[in-house]
């Protein structure tokens, strides 16, 4: 295969990949895809855009390179195939692992999230400023987890909120802001005296 021939299939992965990187991440859009506030509106795009660039490419080089070497297999093919392989791959995941190295998931103070233990530590760490005073001193937590199990379970249960009311609001100090927004919907009944115990509840133990 000449060079014109590898500029040509170089040439078809890079317009493939550009075309279904901006395929894929305009039909994210459709899904409800919105950039962090803490993100760039500009950059942030762009960066999920090459990283859907990135994967297509790769993946259509490793492609072009099992089509090159099944064709120019010699007597030494078992050390040529399993080699090449190795490096195309390797080219690809250290691509990926470069472009990746600050993480996809960042916390509002600018940090960013890549491990599982990264995420709990994020969560197990108090928020920097809350609308919550602290509980009074022998305050019945057990019963503030009761009456919250009660009112709060009417819509939703909790554990199908509690990943989105813990990295939203819990870790911004918007917990009274949630529980006021419960209480306002018809028929939640909870009263004002119950909302300040669902809200020392919510803080300080889920």
């Amino acid at each position: 295969m000449d060079n014109k021939s590898n500029g040509k299939l170089i040439a078809l992965a890079v317009g493939g990949a550009v075309l279904m990187g901006a395929l894929f991440f305009s039909v994210s859009f459709l899904t409800g895809y919105i950039p962090a506030p803490n993100h760039s509106a500009l950059l942030t795009p762009l960066r999920s855009f090459m990283g859907w660039f990135l994967l297509i490419f790769c993946a259509s080089i490793i492609i072009m390179g099992l089509g090159k070497m099944s064709g120019a297999i010699s007597d030494k093919w078992f050390l040529s195939f399993p080699l090449s392989i190795f490096v195309i791959v390797m080219v690809m995941f250290f691509s990926l692992r470069v472009y990746w190295e600050k993480g996809r998931t960042t916390t509002v103070d600018g940090k960013y999230i890549r491990t599982t233990a990264e995420l709990k530590e994020f969560l197990n760490k108090p928020a920097a400023t809350s609308d919550v005073p602290p509980a009074p001193a022998g305050f019945d937590f057990a019963a503030a987890k009761t009456l919250t199990d009660t009112r709060c379970n009417k819509c939703h249960t909790l554990d199908s909120v509690a990943d989105l009311f813990r990295t939203k609001y819990k870790k911004t100090g918007q917990v009274a802001l949630i529980v006021k927004r419960m209480q306002g919907f018809p028929g939640s009944g909870i009263s004002d005296e119950d909302a300040k115990n669902i809200e020392f509840w919510l803080y300080e133990k889920f």
